[in-house]
């Protein structure tokens, strides 16, 4: 393993568990804040990769309209859901044709923050979605174990024993071996967590649940690597040493988070009902 493996890796030991630490044993506005801190740097950075040139007003329209957005879709009921969406799509439209004075590039704008929003906001916010559901608490830091530890054994498996490229037009450093490490992970960790903390789960649902959460991480890691391909950077910031920005340290949840809240809302509830 190479210095910067050997960094990363030990920042992700040292970061997450003070995480866990702080979700677990705090109220839930610690997870709020949290979720709310990672979707407001996220779209800021998010926003100088695609919108490089953009006034810092229209990214901070961007931003708290991403904010508001998340929150609506945790907490709002369904109509207020549908009304929000109208009023997201409207204000942005006229916000940015305000503040923009060359409007041939404002319905591109429009589109990157629209996805912003959608890519960063609205799947982040399944993480506090997640957390209303009966056993809330257990099941988000389920969720984090299983994400982190794919994401420790990922990059384990790709600096020992790393041969063969997954994708390297995205993402050279990438692995076959690293993807199975991805895998192993979350298997191993989430069938001793839901032993642990969750005995009426399944087995063999842990086991499709921790692969699951596998792969969709594995599928955030890469759509960010495309992001930041294309803006030709290698990282989304700098805001952790080691780990980049808050983009590349939350990239494994954004697919992740959303596919354990169905699967929990429709596979393990549906059937205990």
């Amino acid at each position: 393993m190479g210095r910067i493996e050997k960094k990363k890796f030990w920042t992700a030991v040292f970061i997450v568990p003070p995480i866990i630490l702080l979700i677990g044993l705090g109220p839930p506005l610690i997870l709020v804040l949290l979720v709310m801190c990672a979707i407001t740097i996220g779209l800021g950075e998010y926003y100088q990769l695609t919108l490089p040139d953009s006034k810092a007003i229209e990214k901070w329209i961007g931003i708290g309209i991403g904010i508001i957005f998340s929150l609506f879709m945790v907490y709002g009921d369904s109509e207020v859901k549908r009304i929000l969406v109208v009023l997201v799509l409207l204000i942005i439209s006229l916000l940015f044709m305000i503040t923009s004075k060359d409007l041939s590039t404002t319905t591109t704008k429009i589109g990157i923050m629209f996805f912003g929003i959608f890519y960063i906001g609205f799947l982040l916010s399944h993480i506090l979605m997640i957390n209303l559901i009966e056993d809330g608490k257990k099941w988000v830091l389920f969720l984090i174990i299983t994400v982190w530890s794919g994401d420790v054994l990922a990059l384990l498996f790709g600096s020992f024993w790393g041969r063969h490229k997954l994708y390297p037009k995205i993402s050279p450093n990438k692995t076959f071996e690293g993807l199975l490490g991805a895998l192993i992970g979350p298997v191993i960790s989430g069938t001793i967590y839901s032993w642990l903390l969750l005995p009426s789960l399944d087995r063999m649902k842990c086991i499709f649940l921790a692969i699951g959460i596998g792969l969709f991480g594995q599928l955030g890691d890469f759509t960010e690597s495309m992001i930041k391909r294309s803006a030709n950077v290698k990282d989304s910031g700098s805001l952790i040493p080691g780990h980049g920005g808050m983009l590349d340290r939350v990239d494994s949840f954004l697919f992740s988070s959303p596919f354990l809240y169905f699967f929990i809302l429709y596979i393990i509830k549906m059937k205990e009902n």
